[in-house]
């Protein structure tokens, strides 16, 4: 099996198998949790030396193993059947192992950049250091990629990004945070709101160069998204989907999962005749045609 898809089968169901305890019995359950919290240091061991990074589009899975961890067992704190044995073990995981991560000058708490810088680079280098770049991006969580654009693409001091999310809870503080600390803030501009909302606050007019699409993942909000955003691309300009492969890559047996790729997948087809695909992948990445 290749590596990538037994580590997130491994991770798919340490996360399923985290839900069954809610439903056992409170000597069943605690006994499971302690197998799981040593499976769960097992495999959080390969982050540190650099598998993740060999594992393609499951690497975000592996790599985010941490963060949802640390949500589960801030869910089991709060649980009287659990217990002191087990809310000890789960005290000492979350202090050896931070949700926050720092990475160079920022503090993140997960990690779906790294997967797809090299095809940035690569898609993004005609835009890179180009005076009065304008980039537009839904869903911005703690500004990875928003600082991953202004540090390698949006260099030019005239350029700018505009970043569409709820900005609500932890996640809008550190982005709030990061943005301060990469000294860019007066290029970035926050749009706070349902993208859906937001999106039909900007003027209609083409004036991106780039577009990044990764708000909701339910079907119809994708393709609503692909739409508003459609018209604010310039002729010529790229957009890019996340998330395509994330149905594909469920591993786990849910019966109801979101698809944003068929959202996407009904937006090329509408719009064939407007665009050529670039890559479709884990991401899809498109270009719009010249006037």
């Amino acid at each position: 099996m290749n590596p990538g898809v037994e580590l997130s089968h491994q991770v798919s169901s340490l996360a399923t198998r985290f839900q069954g305890f809610l439903r056992m019995e409170p000597s069943a359950a605690n006994a499971g949790i302690l197998v799981w919290l040593q499976e769960v240091e097992t495999l959080g061991a390969m982050l540190t030396n650099g598998a993740a990074a060999r594992l393609g589009p499951h690497a975000a899975s592996v790599d985010n193993l941490r963060s949802s961890v640390h949500a589960a067992l801030g869910r089991l704190l709060d649980f009287k059947w659990a217990s002191p044995e087990v809310k000890a073990a789960a005290r000492g995981y979350m202090e050896r192992n931070p949700a926050l991560r720092q990475v160079g000058r920022y503090r993140f708490s997960t990690d779906w950049m790294s997967k797809c810088e090299a095809e940035w680079r690569e898609v993004l280098s005609p835009l890179m250091g180009q005076p009065g770049a304008r980039v537009l991006e839904i869903g911005s969580f703690e500004g990875r990629s928003a600082i991953w654009l202004l540090e390698n693409v949006l260099t030019h001091p005239t350029s700018r990004i505009t970043c569409v999310d709820l900005f609500e809870g932890n996640a809008a503080r550190l982005f709030d945070e990061n943005i301060a600390t990469s000294g860019a803030g007066e290029r970035v501009e926050k749009l706070a709101g349902l993208s859906h909302v937001a999106l039909r606050r900007l003027p209609p007019e083409p004036v991106y160069d780039f577009i990044y699409v990764d708000g909701s993942h339910e079907t119809y909000d994708v393709l609503e998204d692909a739409v508003l955003c459609w018209r604010l691309l310039k002729p010529g300009g790229v957009m890019t989907f996340d998330d395509y492969g994330m149905a594909a890559a469920q591993l786990a047996d849910f019966q109801d999962i979101s698809r944003p790729d068929v959202g996407i997948d009904a937006f090329l087809s509408a719009s064939a005749r407007h665009l050529q695909v670039v890559r479709k992948a884990f991401q899809v990445t498109v270009r719009k045609n010249p006037a």
